[in-house]
């Protein structure tokens, strides 16, 4: 199968929405009337860039980091908080070498494209943020990024601040060339009052999916739609989190790209829950067509319409005015077959990549500012300003909680606590199986009309597998 590059503008858009009422526009847009006196120190001109460089300390070591958060501030919080934390970190190290911090207006997927190209002339970035844009199989076969296992190896606190990256990112041949400071992190949102006004058990005291099933016919029955989904990501986080259930589906999921038949037990009982427990709970109307665009599904649910969101931490921004109700708006993570243990999808993706021409002392660096990026100090605050969910499994989440003051910050908190104390975590759909995840949510409209039976959608992915060879 071809290996599919990762985008994260669909997550950037989403957790850009973190402290942003509900019904806003949650996508991010680039300020095109800013001008020269309103830009940011990371925003500068290539040709102001190239003076801060000149003008850096000769004696020391030199390195450039490129990274996607050129945002102003008025647009996009996060962005400025994050070139905060770049530039407190050069500020620390003056003295030891000169880091370099370019923010780059075409975000992550340009950072991707200039390293494809560049790497056609055999160069480099000294260390960028890829930002989910998976550049390691091009990079690591012209042996031009530096393997970080060895560094993570070495340093168990390195390791544990990289969390589920360390065992997600190492390649068939051992090596991790990439890790992140941050992930998505993917459980669910419920309306408890809804839940209590059907008389359904809350999502927090589900022992198994019996009991998702059981909830949703009560729901159902007193007049409220469970859920919305559409052709695309809400379904995508059901099917996948389905297939945590048991060791068999667990082990059948985690092959992904490598899977040589959709013909599989696991796979098939999935699709039928999808189809019989999910996709015909729901009328027409609750079922979009999926895409960028389609937000009905999470507008139904911060209106009040709907009991559940399937959708990610950073959707506690949500949360704030919306007509559903603050306080009524909970997370959740995912039931199993195993009764009380809980499942999450946790994806963390290709983030820092370095270079591995770099001389031994701006390596040093790099690491030096990666381990930085992935400390207990840098994770609390991703989570504590909004920004989304860290991967580390050192986050102190008790005394984070007591930090937080803002009722949207703490869901936030208590939707990355249950993420990381999850039982089972596992990739999301596209991270897992590449290409193919187009073609399994082009069949969901066939399964809810019943145009098509699991066996129809198998045996299409199967010849969609077949050409792919």
């Amino acid at each position: 199968m071809k290996r599919k590059v990762i985008s994260i503008l669909l997550s950037v858009a989403m957790v850009s929405t973190m402290f942003v009422g509900c019904g806003s526009d949650n996508t991010t847009k680039k300020d095109d009337t800013a001008t020269e006196d309103t830009k940011t120190e990371d925003t500068k001109t290539e040709d102001t860039k190239t003076e801060d460089i000149a003008t850096a300390d000769s004696e020391l070591p030199t390195i450039t980091f490129t990274h996607g958060y050129y945002h102003d501030e008025s647009e996009w919080a996060a962005a400025g908080e994050m070139r905060a934390i770049y530039q407190e970190f050069a500020d620390a190290h003056k003295d030891e070498f000169n880091f370099v911090i370019k923010a780059d207006e075409s975000g992550a997927e340009g950072i991707y494209n200039t390293a494809l190209n560049d790497l056609s002339a055999g160069e480099f970035y000294d260390i960028a943020d890829f930002g989910g844009w998976d550049i390691t199989p091009v990079a690591s076969a012209s042996d031009a990024i530096l393997d970080l296992k060895p560094y993570l190896d070495e340093d168990a606190d390195f390791k544990a601040g990289v969390g589920v990256c360390y065992d997600q990112n190492t390649t068939e041949d051992g090596k991790i060339y990439s890790v992140r400071e941050q992930i998505e992190g993917v459980g669910f949102w419920y309306n408890a009052a809804l839940f209590t006004q059907a008389g359904a058990t809350t999502p927090d005291q589900w022992q198994t999916w019996d009991d998702f099933n059981t909830a949703v016919d009560a729901l159902v029955a007193a007049g409220v739609t469970p859920f919305g989904l559409n052709a695309g990501w809400p379904t995508n986080i059901m099917l996948a989190a389905y297939m945590q259930g048991n060791d068999a589906s667990r082990a059948w999921y985690e092959a992904g790209k490598t899977v040589e038949s959709f013909d599989n037990d696991s796979f098939k009982n999935a699709l039928s829950f999808i189809q019989k427990s999910a996709l015909q709970k729901i009328d027409a109307a609750n079922f979009g067509p999926g895409g960028d665009d389609d937000e009905a599904y999470r507008s139904d649910f911060f209106d009040g319409k709907t009991a559940m969101l399937f959708n990610g931490v950073w959707d506690a921004g949500g949360s704030v005015d919306c007509k559903a109700g603050a306080e009524n708006i909970k997370p959740a993570v995912f039931p199993t077959e195993e009764a009380g243990k809980k499942a999450a999808l946790l994806s963390g993706g290709c983030g820092y990549v370095v270079s591995s021409k770099l001389d031994e002392k701006q390596t040093e660096a790099a690491i030096t500012f990666i381990k930085y990026m992935t400390s207990p100090e840098i994770a609390s605050r991703i989570i504590e300003k909004g920004i989304g969910m860290a991967p580390s499994t050192a986050v102190d989440y008790d005394a984070l909680a007591g930090k937080v003051t803002t009722d949207d910050g703490k869901l936030l908190v208590e939707a990355c606590k249950l993420c990381q104390s999850a039982d089972y975590q596992a990739l999301g759909l596209g991270n897992t199986f590449g290409d193919a995840e187009g073609e399994i949510q082009s069949k969901y409209a066939g399964l809810k009309d019943d145009s098509k039976t699991v066996d129809d959608v198998v045996k299409d992915l199967n010849d969609f597998l077949a050409a792919s060879e």
